[in-house]
């Protein structure tokens, strides 16, 4: 292959994935739904964004497919309110920005995800809160408290390179050995 073959390949791209939950989060949707921060993305490495609204009130206005983006910065973005599944989106994101849902963080962590977990100031002084810190406590996520240092926590969570993996659950054996105590 010559230097333009090699020129004529793309690098492939980074996708993000942001999840609100069943949550609404407007202050997270509306920040990412920028230019702004749709060219620090592009910057970072991203081509595309996909975002789970849940219950927001604020919609996207910055939505587009590949020849729709003039501006030459990502290459698509898209939103919806909810899917029965989220995982082929985990599957595709190099990074996900959450809310501290328990099920979404273990889920993503299962598939060894990097997770930056932004807080809803709204729901601050509950359980997902004291989930998030519990979870970053042991390395497995990272935490965004302000919305105004978003970018610079992404840049941190892309460059960090080692995140605690979670421990594979046991669950046959655990299932197996409380079934045997229900009959001894």
């Amino acid at each position: 292959m010559g230097q333009a073959d090699d020129e004529k390949r793309e690098v492939p791209k980074k996708t993000l994935f942001v999840t609100v939950g069943s949550y609404k989060f407007d202050e997270l949707i509306e920040f990412v739904d920028t230019y702004e921060f749709h060219d620090f993305l592009q910057n970072e490495g991203f081509s595309k964004m996909t975002m789970q609204i849940g219950e927001g009130t604020y919609v996207p206005k910055l939505i587009y497919k590949n020849k729709d983006n003039n501006r030459k910065s990502l290459k698509r973005v898209k939103y919806f309110r909810y899917k029965k599944s989220l995982s082929e989106y985990f599957k595709k994101a190099k990074l996900i920005l959450c809310h501290a849902g328990a099920g979404t963080t273990i889920e993503c962590l299962r598939m060894n995800k990097k997770i930056l977990i932004v807080v809803n100031k709204k729901l601050m002084n509950n359980h997902q809160m004291e989930f998030a810190y519990f979870m970053q406590s042991f390395n497995y996520v990272d935490i965004c408290e302000n919305l105004r240092n978003l970018m610079e926590q992404i840049r941190k969570c892309l460059k960090k390179n080692t995140y605690a993996t979670l421990p594979s659950p046991q669950t046959n054996e655990l299932f197996l050995s409380d079934l045997r105590r229900c009959y001894e």
